[in-house]
Parts: structure tokens; C-alpha cells; sequence
């Protein structure tokens, strides 16, 4: 096939209407030369050449803008055009979240609250666990396990009703 500089170009500034302004760069018209030259040495009979030197053309086109995208420096970006995403939903799925938690420890027994505790709270090892209540290793793991078992049932259960 017999490529014409003047269609990659008209092509390239069809498709870079749609990515913003129309750019003129002769080394990409030359890349895009060069990928479709390949492509069609590279295939022996294509059927719709016009449809695949668009192809050729979309595609490095996005390849020139993800490599020219510079990252900004957010730090001297002036605060008031940064925009927040407000969060007070979040929030409030956190804090309905804690509620059914503490509602569920309120619900533990005494000693499977003080290994929660112990563990997530004070981050203590289980092996200090046990030391300090002076059990075995494999008691405080495995009510660590019920515990958590538990605890997953209540909140499930608590939240299924509140669903209701």
C-alpha cells in the first residue's frame, strides 16, 4: 500500500479533535508512518486499508498523550482550585459501622472482650496474651477465633435488623 503523508495527517487531526486541541507534529505523523509501514508488511492481505490505518492512527495518537501527560506538582497548586470530594456519607457508614461494632463487644462475655481487647487494641502478641492471663498459646488463638466468630455473627444479625 502506498501511504500519503497528506491522509495520516488529515486522519491525525480528525482523531486529535477528540482528544482536545489539534496538534501538528511531524514526528508523530513519522510514527504512525512507520507503525502502519510495519502493519502492512507485517500482514499479506488487508482487506480494509483505510479502516486500519485509523486504527494505526487512534492508537498512537493516545500513545503520544499518555507519554507527553506531565504530573503536577499538587503542592503548588493553590488550595482553592482543588476540589474535595465531600465524605460525609463515608462518615456516616463509618459511624453506623462503629455502632453495630461496640453494640456486638457490648454483647461478648467478659473474657472474649478482654482478648479483643488485649489483641487489636493494645496490640499484644498472643503469646503475651496468654502469659499475662496464664493460659496456653493454643487457648487464647482459639478463643480469639470464636471470639472473632462471634463477633461477625452479632454484627451480621444486627445488621440485618437495622436493614429491615
Amino acid at each position: 500500500m502506498n501511504l500519503d503523508p497528506v491522509e495520516i495527517r488529515i486522519l491525525v487531526r480528525a482523531v486529535t479533535k477528540h482528544t482536545g486541541t489539534p496538534i501538528y507534529d511531524p514526528d508523530l505523523e513519522q510514527d504512525i508512518a512507520l507503525h502502519a509501514l510495519e502493519a502492512f508488511e507485517r500482514l499479506d492481505h488487508v482487506r480494509h486499508p483505510r479502516a486500519l490505518l485509523m486504527k494505526i492512527v487512534r492508537d498512537t495518537v493516545r500513545d503520544y498523550w499518555r507519554r507527553r501527560r506531565l504530573s503536577e506538582d499538587l503542592d503548588k497548586i493553590d488550595q482553592r482550585f482543588v476540589a474535595q470530594v465531600p465524605a460525609f456519607e463515608f462518615d456516616l457508614d463509618c459511624r453506623r459501622q462503629m455502632e453495630l461494632l461496640e453494640r456486638a463487644l457490648d454483647s461478648l462475655t467478659e473474657s472474649k472482650r478482654a482478648v479483643i481487647d488485649l489483641f487489636y487494641l493494645h496490640d499484644y502478641s498472643i503469646p503475651q496474651i496468654a502469659e499475662m492471663q496464664n493460659r496456653s498459646i493454643s487457648a487464647v488463638k482459639m478463643d480469639l477465633v470464636r471470639s472473632r466468630r462471634f463477633l461477625a455473627q452479632i454484627v451480621r444479625a444486627l445488621a440485618k435488623k437495622k436493614s429491615r
